[in-house]
């Protein structure tokens, strides 16, 4: 995530335009590929551009979306809008964390793993993504932003390649 995505996404949050509103934008952006060229195009005019903005988007977002459209940015929509739910998070002391596993933790690992993250980085909550991976053999990966906590069997096999490969 770049630093001018963060900046966008901050004044995005900023601008308290509703949740589902934004959601709404970054839906319509994936779903039209043509629409985000188009805006993106430098051979249409401005105003062009306004007048399509104004007639797809709800009047909360539009004047966020002509701005990225002047700015020649609006390339960045949907980065900007993943780097709002990030800046969200934060503001409600959240931090979320994914869990990679080859069995599927119950609902008591689970309570444990929020509790453990929530202790060690004291927050209030934690949004926890399970991800299935079939490769890591047994054991789990637990990534909270750039940490990576390695208890996989592959992790361990792969650790111990490199001690040996070095002796």
């Amino acid at each position: 995530m770049t630093e001018l995505t963060m900046n966008y996404s901050i004044v995005l949050f900023e601008l308290k335009i509703s949740h589902e509103i934004i959601h709404e934008t970054k839906n319509i952006f994936l779903e039209s590929r043509e629409l985000l060229n188009a805006l993106s195009n430098p051979s249409i005019q401005q105003n062009e551009k306004h007048s399509v903005i104004d007639s797809i988007f709800d009047k909360e977002i539009r004047n966020f979306l002509k701005v990225l459209s002047d700015n020649n940015k609006i390339d960045l929509i949907v980065n900007i809008i993943d780097a709002y739910d990030e800046v969200l998070l934060q503001s409600k002391n959240i931090l979320k964390v994914t869990f990679t596993y080859v069995t599927i933790p119950d609902e008591n690992q689970i309570n444990q793993i929020k509790e453990f993250v929530r202790d060690k980085y004291n927050k209030a909550d934690v949004l926890l993504e399970l991800k299935e991976d079939s490769s890591l053999l047994g054991g789990f990966i637990l990534t909270v932003g750039d940490i990576v906590y390695d208890k996989s069997i592959a992790g361990t096999l792969s650790s111990l390649r490199k001690t040996l490969a070095w002796r």
